[in-house]
């Protein structure tokens, strides 16, 4: 099993304001799927053969307490051993180690090739 560890600063651009929810300036449940995503991906790259891909396929989430913009996280992202299709456990820890997220993601190879051309009109 393969940990990666990436500590943040939440931003403006990280905030439920951003996503629109006004007067709520902590980081966003959009963000932390998204930053996950990005994460899992990294992790999964350095496997990929030219021509391949990963895709998300799902994930699950617990969102348990807010992060002030400003304030730093740490993204916590479990890899198992790789194959085409992974199931990463993920948390966000704030400043103080407390969980603010926990949840799964998982990431699919493909071809990219043979993906893009189902995509024809």
């Amino acid at each position: 099993m393969e940990i990666l560890r990436e500590t943040r600063q939440v931003t403006g651009a990280d905030s439920a304001e951003h996503w629109g929810n006004v007067g709520l300036p902590v980081l966003s449940t959009p963000t932390i799927l998204g930053t996950v995503e990005v994460l899992c991906d990294a992790l999964m790259k350095k496997h990929l053969a030219a021509g391949q891909m990963t895709v998300g396929v799902s994930a699950t989430m617990q969102h348990h307490a807010p992060v002030k913009v400003g304030r730093t996280i740490e993204y916590e992202i479990s890899a198992p051993a790789f194959a085409r299709r992974m199931e990463f456990s993920f948390r966000v820890l704030d400043a103080a180690g407390e969980a603010v997220s926990v949840g799964t993601h998982e990431r699919a190879v493909i071809d990219v090739q043979k993906f893009t051309s189902r995509l024809a009109d």
